[in-house]
């Protein structure tokens, strides 16, 4: 998987759920907002994988709307030992066709 990994996944429970969250990184009223455009909760490590792969190759084709600079996707486990919960982020920003990934 591409993307920044948690630390921790030699300690993650056999039956972890996932949640997967894509956002929208927007400029309105001169304020940057998100705004969440899809999310998906209890996922298995199976699923949620599949799922963070396809949805990277689907928003790598998405266009930009004018006031857009940039999707996110993110992904959480359920459980409080990682660090605010996230596991992967990843981040396309306008112009560029790859994601990059944020280091922790």
């Amino acid at each position: 998987m591409i993307g920044q990994t948690n630390l921790f996944d030699d300690i993650l429970e056999t039956d972890e759920r996932f949640v997967i969250v894509v956002q929208s990184l927007e400029e309105r009223h001169d304020q940057l907002i998100k705004r969440t455009l899809r999310e998906y909760p209890s996922l298995d490590r199976s699923q949620m994988e599949s799922l963070f792969s396809h949805l990277k190759e689907l928003f790598s084709e998405e266009a930009f709307e004018d006031n857009q600079s940039a999707f996110s996707i993110t992904v959480y486990t359920n459980l409080d030992y990682a660090a605010d919960n996230v596991y992967a982020h990843v981040k396309r920003h306008r112009g560029k066709n790859e994601w990059t990934h944020t280091a922790k």
